[in-house]
């Protein structure tokens, strides 16, 4: 942990008496005043907005000053105090790093520096980027001459090594029921709207959306050449595959559940329920020839894969090929392009009022396709081993909190408690960066085009994804890299895993107090431990397995419980009449709920293990400065259109109701700012899970 700085409690000194008798009388004098208490190091004041009482609405409390003075950048869908600063300090980072490093100055220790180098500087290149229709046109031709399942397969094979997102999607996962070895998933994919309920749903707002998406992939279509009456055809072709695809999918709320996504076979068992797709011809060109298991996440979506490749004419399915490819590819290509896409997207799913400038497109990018090599520089100047040390004491610290918080668990029995404590124990903290980095070699980049680069570097990455099948898990790898503002805990591996990008400030900052940081940093590692013990998390054991280690008694407590915090975000509205979906975000508010009290904990606990470090009380007691380290790294204004695209598709609530909601439930806080029973932010209907 960073030694907190000490607060310092201002008081000014009023003029005493003499002890001798004056000479004469003499008019006493005014007392100095007092000076305000001052307030904690991580708490922000002009976030603040005194005029709301803290136990009426704590979020515009404490980010109500925020709120009102901080406008959305116009590149922006949302703008947040926490992540959204973060990963703007991150990018300026990165673009400092990559601009040096594609200039021929890398940072010293800089790893596949040339490729780093190339893959910036093209996708900089804006002018060469006219360059792209052409290559792209080559492959939209291989298309057009696509005859028979075995072609369609190959071609099928060829998009997806490219990371095109067509038909359906295949790739490595955990077996389920044996989380040491790696193998093959068919899932669900291939559409281009959020979410499967764009296409089904007859909400008004929908419907516009449909539309606006259907003259969206028109207008792509005549930038790349067609006639306003051949790309009105193929935009309707596309809408036709899509939707089907859309309606054959599982819905979001069913795919929490790794039950619902968990269908084992093989490829024989595969072929023989959907003959009308090449397997054979598909696996042979992605590298998996001897594939043996695999799972199918949802056998009704491939079993529509068959029906649209046995009945669909061939140019319908050609144009919707067509289209996966072209849309993929928009990074790579000139900027009347990226206009259309960012017109659709702004108007329909984000509110933008302007594209994200093409640096910040180009780092993105990078670090999505070379994030390792790229972390490497970027850990050394953010984070380092001293911060890799500091972290692993507070995710220590909830930890324990969390093992001794199962001992006061009443509604859990013995035998579960210490199944519950055996997964608790195994969990692998991954902190900052990995202890291995991924290695680049070779991978081919050049000062030619980006695209080129851009589909060489999404094949590589594919590649080194197939490679997994068939092998043991490796559970030192990362799922993120490591100027990632995120952090994830994954029931497969049963790890947590916490970048060098989110360990900052506002998250985690050096200067503030403990408590602050406790409350902030501290419940981000308080939730990701949780999501260990969620609705959806609970069913692995602690090697990863999904497997039911509950005693049908303490399995019913629980989802009694869970089922208080559904019902309790069902109860939110947001923009008028749209209702946050309690089911859909029940795995992140449980987390919410749960990082927040083992957080507390830890901070009590700690704060008695170092009588030293407790700073005074100044403005803010240290159980007030908890809350606010809490609700300040989530102050966020957001435009309704992200706020309808998230509540749609986004497991995670919004941020106002992150803060009220779980808040609302703990007595600590209610303690804390001397809330009453009538208070707003005292739920009428309890919730606790952990």
């Amino acid at each position: 942990m960073p030694r907190a700085l000490l607060l310092v409690l201002l008081v000014g000194c009023a003029t005493g008496q003499s002890t001798s008798p004056p000479a004469s009388p003499r008019v006493a004098e005014t007392p100095a005043p007092v000076a305000e208490p001052a307030f904690p190091p991580g708490v922000e004041p002009m976030a603040m907005d005194p005029l709301v009482a803290p136990c009426d609405d704590f979020y515009r409390y404490a980010c109500g000053g925020w709120l009102r003075d901080t406008p959305i950048p116009p590149d922006r869908s949302r703008w947040g105090r926490g992540f959204n600063v973060i990963e703007e300090r991150n990018q300026q980072i990165l673009k400092e790093i990559l601009e040096a490093t594609a200039a021929g100055r890398p940072p010293e220790g800089t790893p596949y520096a040339k490729e780093l180098g190339d893959f910036y500087a093209t996708c900089m290149d804006e002018a060469k980027l006219e360059d792209a229709p052409s290559e792209l046109r080559v492959a939209l031709r291989r298309i057009d001459r696509l005859k028979g399942p075995r072609q369609l397969a190959a071609e099928v094979a060829s998009l997806h090594q490219d990371g095109v997102n067509a038909l359906f999607e295949y790739g490595p996962t955990q077996d389920y029921r044996d989380a040491t070895r790696v193998i093959g998933m068919v899932d669900q994919a291939g559409i281009g709207l959020p979410d499967r309920e764009y296409y089904l749903s007859d909400a008004p707002k929908m419907k516009e959306t449909r539309e606006g998406y259907r003259a969206h992939v028109a207008e792509m279509f005549q930038l790349l050449g067609d006639a306003a009456s051949v790309a009105g055809r193929k935009s309707a072709e596309v809408m036709d595959v899509e939707t089907r695809l859309a309606r054959a999918s599982l819905d979001r709320v069913s795919r929490r559940d790794p039950r619902q996504r968990w269908h084992p076979g093989d490829r024989s068992s595969l072929a023989r329920e959907v003959p009308a797709f090449d397997w054979a011809t598909y696996f042979r060109l992605a590298q998996t020839p001897d594939l043996a298991d695999l799972n199918v996440g949802h056998p009704p979506f491939v079993a529509e894969v068959g029906a649209l490749v046995k009945g669909t004419p061939r140019r319908p399915l050609q144009t919707y090929l067509a289209w996966r490819l072209v849309s993929a590819q928009v990074i790579a290509l000139p900027r009347r392009f990226a206009d259309a896409e960012f017109a659709f997207q702004s108007r329909y799913l984000t509110g933008a009022k302007e594209d994200l400038p093409r640096w910040k497109k180009c780092v993105r990018a990078t670090d999505q396709l070379l994030g390792e090599a790229l972390g490497v520089p970027f850990v050394e100047r953010t984070f380092g081993a001293d911060g890799k040390a500091r972290t692993k004491s507070m995710v220590a610290a909830i930890e324990n909190a969390f093992l001794r918080n199962l001992d006061s668990l009443t509604w859990m029995d013995g035998a579960t408690r210490e199944k519950a404590q055996e997964k608790a124990r195994a969990m692998v903290d991954k902190i900052g960066y990995p202890d291995r980095w991924k290695t680049y070699d070779g991978l081919v980049t050049d000062r030619g085009t980006f695209l080129g680069n851009w589909m060489r570097a999404m094949a590589y990455d594919s590649a080194r994804e197939l490679r997994k099948i068939g092998k043991p898990v490796d559970r030192a790898l990362w799922s993120m890299t490591p100027p990632t503002v995120n952090a994830r805990y994954s029931g497969t591996l049963n790890d947590m895993l916490f970048p060098a990008g989110i360990l900052q400030p506002p998250f985690f900052n050096k200067q503030a107090t403990d408590p602050v940081n406790f409350g902030a940093m501290g419940m981000v590692v308080g939730h990701e431990l949780t999501h260990g013990f969620d609705d959806q998390g609970r069913k692995f054991d602690a090697r990863g397995n999904l497997t039911d280690w509950w005693t049908p008694a303490a399995g019913e407590a629980f989802v009694e419980r869970a089922d208080c915090v559904k019902r309790q975000f069902d109860g939110y509205t947001v923009l008028d009449e749209l209702h946050l979906n309690g089911a859909l975000t029940l795995g992140e508010n449980v987390a919410d709920l749960g990082g927040l009290k083992l957080a507390y904990r830890a901070m009590e606990a700690y704060a008695q293990e170092h009588p030293d470090r407790r700073p005074p009380v100044g403005r803010f007691t240290l159980e007030q400065q908890f809350f606010l380290g809490t609700a300040q790294m989530w102050c966020t204004n957001a435009r309704p259109e992200e706020l309808r695209r998230r509540v749609a598709t986004d497991p995670h609530a919004p941020p106002e109701y992150r803060v009220n909601g779980p808040l609302s439930n703990l007595p600590q806080f209610q303690q804390a700012f001397g809330c009453k029973a009538s208070d707003k932010m005292v739920a009428k209907n309890r919730c606790e899970v952990w």
